[in-house]
């Protein structure tokens, strides 16, 4: 994951070397400004005005065809674009600490959602991603499992990556952009406020949905999901209350159209999963039964190795330990076979599952799912059949205990 290493430096370049003066000439909230017929000056803001500050554009051949090109406002500037679309400074610019703290903000979220990509698509066992503490079992690799985690094959944390990205970008684009008080500086201000305020909106909105689907649907505690909801929460409780959008109106729309968006997405994602555990938990040809939701049926045929294995397996009583909703305990079972796994004792330990022993996973303190139990040892993640020969001939060291309290 070059790509990753390659952002990272980046993001932090960006928060650390951004400018330390302040932007814009304000005076209660608006530009203060002064035509003279050879320059523009900024006067010197008066009263409560927060940026006591003075600049002077001298004249030159430059600020004449800016004034030509330019707008005639008597209350403000209007700035001419490069795309000819003229930018109203008259709402004065959004103050450089909002932007910097919002850049902060989007920049951790973004280094926990990359991590938490790179090992989804990485690492097959996610069992140590979090460990108990104050006796709270903590379980954050079976959430990643899950398959409310993911929709249409990806990982929900990458696209929330690209989001807080998004953001970081947005919020230091315009302290990048100029120097104080330039055009560049004040085009990028306005042009990255909507795009703020609609993206930020957007992430805490699916943070709630995922909040609901984490508290009732998996039922895990996760802190890597509370620390990216707490930050989705805190940027957009940034941009309503400093008010990213000045005008009331288009504020509204924006929060609404970002809400109702993202909420039909979340309806969405919510149907996939659904769809996809019920698909899951049924057999070939049936429909699931009272016992509980059953795994999905094995399609692969096993070979003469993954036999072998299995009987050895089955001479030292292995057992392995999985939920019907896991696709790592699913892709466990396919590496076997249908022979083979016929030779397996498994142990459903969702409590909705179909013949559903969770009693026996609380007892015995799984860690995650699919556990491994040989010769009387958890080996908690999915195992390839070499790792599953190695463990039998006793080439692999016994795992240290994992004290994870039952629930």
């Amino acid at each position: 994951m070059s790509w990753i290493r390659s952002i990272v430096p980046l993001c932090l370049l960006l928060l650390l070397c951004t400018p330390t003066l302040h932007s814009a000439f304000v005076l209660n909230g608006r530009p203060c400004v002064r035509r003279l017929s050879n320059s523009v000056s900024h006067s010197k803001p008066i009263g409560d005005s927060i940026f006591p500050l003075k600049a002077t554009i001298p004249p030159n051949d430059d600020a004449g065809s800016f004034k030509k090109n330019s707008g005639s406002r008597e209350d403000g500037v209007d700035f001419s674009s490069a795309s000819g679309r003229d930018v109203d400074l008259s709402v004065g610019v959004w103050p450089r600490e909002n932007r910097q703290l919002l850049g902060l903000l989007g920049g951790l979220g973004f280094l926990e959602t990359a991590y938490l990509t790179y090992q989804k698509l990485t690492t097959d066992d996610l069992t140590s991603l979090c460990t108990s503490v104050a006796g709270l079992s903590m379980r954050c690799g079976d959430v990643l499992n899950s398959e409310y985690a993911s929709f249409l094959g990806v990982p929900l944390t990458l696209p929330g990556a690209v989001a807080y990205g998004t953001v970081t970008a947005l919020a230091l684009w315009p302290i990048l952009a100029g120097n104080e008080g330039s055009r560049e500086r004040a085009e990028a201000d306005l042009n990255s406020r909507a795009p703020l305020l609609t993206v930020t909106t957007g992430m805490a909105t699916f943070s709630a949905y995922l909040m609901w689907v984490l508290a009732t649907q998996v039922r895990e505690l996760c802190p890597y999901c509370l620390a990216s909801a707490s930050l989705s929460f805190s940027m957009a409780a940034l941009t309503w209350v400093k008010q990213v959008e000045p005008n009331a109106t288009k504020s509204l729309v924006y929060k609404a159209g970002a809400v109702v968006v993202t909420g039909l997405f979340s309806l969405g994602a919510f149907a996939y999963a659904s769809a996809r555990i019920m698909v899951m938990s049924q057999g070939p040809g049936e429909g699931g039964e009272v016992g509980g939701s059953r795994p999905p049926p094995i399609t692969t045929h096993s070979t003469a190795r993954s036999e072998a294995l299995a009987l050895r397996l089955q001479d030292l009583d292995a057992r392995m330990y999985g939920a019907f909703w896991c696709s790592h305990c699913y892709e466990q079972k396919q590496s076997l076979g249908q022979e083979a796994y016929r030779r397996i004792a498994y142990i459903e330990c969702a409590p909705d599952g179909f013949a559903s022993e969770s009693k026996i996973c609380k007892a015995r303190k799984i860690p995650g799912y699919p556990t491994w139990e040989i010769k009387g040892e958890l080996y908690p993640g999915e195992k390839s059949l070499d790792q599953l020969e190695d463990i039998v001939d006793g080439k692999v060291p016994v795992p240290p205990p994992m004290e994870i309290p039952a629930k």
